[in-house]
């Protein structure tokens, strides 16, 4: 019998996932793990690494576990997908061996992309539609460069996250485009290599591998993962690209005008276009969809549901429990919660000007005329992430010049089943939620069953129209909030 499953492997910024499919049946097993960072005051007060052999670990036994969940083997696994985190990036040496292992999170090179920016800030951004650039690859080169000169001189090949994974599976290595331009190795309008800056800002352009499209073959599973993972050998490996583009492709999110929402660790708006869209103050992403000859406009909420679990672990306790039951006691809350206000964490993106700044919990006074409890505070929370949420897709809409035709929401923030209820009523307008949280997975599988040759129309998240409520009860609320954080904006740190 031919092999009909489709197996997805997905390095988000949380954790890993390893999701199987099969056409016609869609899901079929699950497996998910988080990871630990790595902080060193060695390599400075921002840095965050990872040790990939333990990241390749986790992965390896998660597929297994997906596998055995299934009742599979690797001889039933079509084609593998590969997804991932976007500004995640891994340096090897010609054997393969890391010189570098840096997650979406690490600031190490805040220095060298500030000074990057302070002299090319312009050029950059209308090159890669990427600021700042101390969370990109340049500046995590000269970095690498400036403290470990020696590491620096045997790089052989800068990979993104998820080009590393399949590097691991099938020892090839190449360039999705839509990681590149994610982490500022590409020139978003052209999808190719802007060899003038790269050379500008020192990268040297013989470490890159050869771009590919999403969607394309990077080669077949070898020998050695085959003990490792259970997958056999031979399997195509198909680079997916960029997580958040392949969970608007999970969620159907492919012509222009529609709007994608992922709520994850961080929240992600995209407004899918036919040609880059860049904001004339640098507040907002342009990237490349998974999608062929689509662009996204992305204005980003940043840590959202990093947020949400720090407020569910404060007020309840670290637990297995902590986000169901935080998610449970918001519900009681009524809508406004009880005129509590947060303002901590997400809020709009300015790229151009990112920085540290204030936030906090406001709640009327005296507090012995307030009825603000654990529900309201964690309602409140969630409230937040949906204002920021709003005022990051009005940026959006403005520089891509359209209203959204159509809003998904997708990512774990869904299953807090409150969640999407709270941000349609801030919204004002319908929302398509996924029923499926591993959007990405979904979009992954997508790409995987085109490579295979496989029927992918029953491999997408499944939808549901949230209709809004409550939104004169959130409008007012919406605006206190923006004149609020705008606020905290003016007395913020300098």
């Amino acid at each position: 019998m031919a092999a009909e499953h489709l197996l997805t492997l997905d390095a988000g910024t949380s954790g890993g996932r390893c999701v199987i499919f099969r056409p016609g049946h869609g899901v079929v097993s699950a497996a998910r793990a988080p990871w630990c960072y790595e902080t060193s005051a060695a390599l400075g007060p921002f840095a965050k690494s990872f040790d990939s052999d333990q990241f390749w670990s986790l992965l390896s036994g998660l597929t297994k576990r997906a596998l055995a969940e299934a009742g599979l083997t690797g001889e039933d696994v079509a084609a593998v997908g590969v997804t991932s985190q976007r500004q995640g990036l891994v340096v090897i040496d010609g054997a393969g061996r890391p010189l570098y292992a840096g997650p979406n999170t690490d600031a190490r090179a805040a220095a060298e992309g500030i000074a990057i920016d302070a002299e090319r800030a312009g050029e950059v951004y209308a090159s890669t539609g990427k600021l700042p650039s101390l969370l990109m690859a340049p500046a995590r080169l000269r970095w690498l460069r400036d403290h470990d000169e020696a590491a620096f001189r045997r790089a052989a090949s800068v990979l993104t996250v998820g080009d590393w994974l399949a590097y691991r599976l099938t020892g090839e290595r190449v360039a999705e485009r839509s990681l590149a331009g994610g982490c500022g190795l590409l020139r978003i309008e052209t999808g190719e290599r802007d060899s003038e800056l790269l050379q500008t800002l020192e990268v040297p352009e013989e470490l890159l591998p050869p771009l590919v499209d999403a969607g394309a073959v990077a080669g077949a599973v070898t020998k050695r993962p085959t003990e490792e993972t259970g997958l056999a050998a031979g399997t195509p490996v198909v680079v997916a690209g960029a997580d958040t583009q392949c969970a608007l492709l999970g969620m159907g999110v492919e012509q222009p005008g529609e709007a994608g929402v992922v709520a994850g660790w961080s929240c992600t708006v995209q407004i899918v276009t036919e040609e880059v869209h860049l904001h004339p103050e640098r507040r907002t992403w342009a990237g490349r969809h998974v999608v062929p000859d689509r662009c996204v406009v992305e204005s980003n909420a940043a840590d959202a549901g990093a947020m949400w679990r720090w407020w569910c672990e404060t007020l309840l306790g670290k637990s297995d429990t902590s986000l169901a039951d935080g998610a449970a006691l918001a519900a009681q809350a009524a809508p406004g919660s009880a005129n509590a206000m947060a303002a901590l964490g997400p809020g709009v993106m300015n790229a151009g000007a990112m920085s540290l700044g204030l936030g906090g919990v406001f709640v009327t006074t005296p507090l012995a005329m307030s009825t603000v409890g654990r529900p309201e505070l964690l309602r409140a929370a969630l409230e937040n992430i949906a204002y920021a949420l709003r005022a990051n897709l009005e940026q959006a809409e403005q520089v891509a010049g359209v209203s959204a035709t159509r809003v998904a929401l997708g990512g774990g923030l869904t299953r807090a089943e409150l969640f999407p209820r709270i941000f349609a009523g801030v919204l004002g307008r319908p929302l398509d939620v996924a029923q499926q949280a591993d959007a990405s997975a979904c979009g992954a599988a997508v790409l995987a069953a085109r490579a295979a040759g496989l029927d992918e129309t029953s491999l997408r998240a499944p939808m549901a129209l949230t209709e809004p409520d409550d939104t004169e009860t959130y409008q007012p609320l919406y605006e206190r909030w923006q004149r609020l954080t705008g606020a905290l904006r003016e007395v913020g740190p300098s």
